[in-house]
């Protein structure tokens, strides 16, 4: 989707740390860097605030938003407030799902 972070970046926020946000836009990533920033304005920061502007000024070019994701995770990261990527499946590893379109046979106990 044009204009947006794939896949999201999620980081915890609020006085406890304790809401969840999933930072799928440059716009969402530039409130968070100005308005809700728990720590001081590091390099990091500041190279992130740099980014996500860039992204927003260039038409959200596909490599424009991918540094600025990279930037502002790295940011995130860096104050502590990012959140590990969710799991792409509650599966364990390993698991294969059964193929249903393949015909069962019989089971050796009918032999």
């Amino acid at each position: 989707m044009p204009g947006h972070f794939s896949p999201p970046v999620r980081v915890c926020l609020g006085r406890a740390g304790n809401v969840a946000h999933a930072v799928t836009s440059p716009e969402k990533a530039a409130e968070i860097l100005l308005t809700d920033w728990p720590t001081g304005w590091t390099p990091k920061h500041l190279a992130a605030r740099k980014a996500v502007l860039k992204a927003m000024e260039s038409a959200y070019t596909t490599a424009t938003l991918a540094r600025a994701r990279k930037a502002f995770a790295a940011a995130a990261d860096e104050a502590g407030i990012l959140l590990p990527e969710p799991p792409n499946s509650a599966a364990r590893q390993g698991f294969k799902t059964p193929d249903w379109n393949r015909p069962m046979g019989r089971l050796k106990r009918d032999r």
